[in-house]
């Protein structure tokens, strides 16, 4: 018997040194992968999905896949790539670049804590919502994990233009909110703490253009109510703009900007 489990770990650890000594997968190699796909968009994505549905590529700035209380110190992500799949409720996947599968290995359980995950090589593969993306969506996108650039870079192609139903959804943010219908009736509001109101707006967008990631939209008010005298005071008619770049949209007028949800989770950019 105690030849036998010997034997396992001389097995195990084999195997182990063998993953090691593989070529490391890069962001730089799946990225260019990703792009090439028919249906890929490089950014993030708007508050809600694209039809005909969208793969959405973005480089994470940092690691910002949240941690587990009472951890201890792990080795920090080299790279983050995610990639959202809209089809009625987006599906995302973070995938965190080590530099080696040790390092990835020690850092699995801290980052796949919340929705799970699991490794590959030197990549922890976690998801961005609490199901797991459905096996085709894993598929396209594990299936580009690549240790080398392959071919020529992807030309470079314009996402879809923006329509009204670019706008339209729930967009939020700590303490604050907007809501646009696909008619481009909008409402956003914001409050100061946990109970109190700082201003409500309605307004009514007159135009959009740009695309699903980067678009400008022209609105009227049709209402504002304001709680706090801090606050600028707007009027009927008046008229502003909502700039949306990367999942958020940042109204001109108010100041205030919202996230979509994977733009929240990704930047971290609209609080808590």
């Amino acid at each position: 018997m105690l030849a036998v489990v010997l034997g396992g770990t001389a097995v195990a650890a084999t195997a182990a040194g063998a993953a090691e000594k593989e070529p490391v997968y890069t962001l730089a190699a799946t990225q260019s992968c990703l792009a090439r796909l028919p249906n890929s968009i490089a950014g993030l994505p708007p508050a809600r999905p694209p039809v005909p549905p969208a793969l959405f590529i973005y480089a994470l700035a940092h690691d910002v896949i949240s941690t587990a209380e009472g951890v201890g110190p792990r080795p920090r992500a080299h790279k983050q790539l995610g990639a959202w799949y809209g089809e009625g409720m987006y599906q995302g996947i973070i995938l965190s670049f080590f530099k080696s599968v040790p390092d990835a290995r020690a850092s699995l359980k801290t980052l796949a804590w919340l929705y799970g995950g699991k490794l590959i090589r030197n990549v922890v593969v976690t998801w961005d919502q609490k199901s797991v993306p459905r096996g085709s969506v894993r598929k396209t996108v594990l299936g580009c994990l690549r240790s080398q650039l392959v071919g020529r870079p992807a030309a470079k192609r314009l996402p879809p233009p923006a329509t009204l139903t670019t706008l339209a959804g729930r967009w939020g943010g700590h303490t604050r909110g907007l809501s646009i219908t696909s008619t481009g009736r909008g409402q956003e509001g914001a409050d100061a703490g946990c109970c109190r109101r700082v201003y409500q707006l309605t307004f009514q967008i007159l135009s959009v253009k740009g695309t699903l990631t980067r678009a400008t939209a022209v609105y009227r008010v049709t209402s504002f109510k304001r709680y706090e005298g801090g606050v600028r005071r707007l009027h009927v008619a008046d008229l502003g703009k909502l700039l949306l770049k990367d999942g958020i949209v940042t109204n001109t007028l108010t100041g205030d900007f919202f996230c979509s949800d994977p733009a929240w989770g990704a930047t971290g950019a609209c609080g808590a």
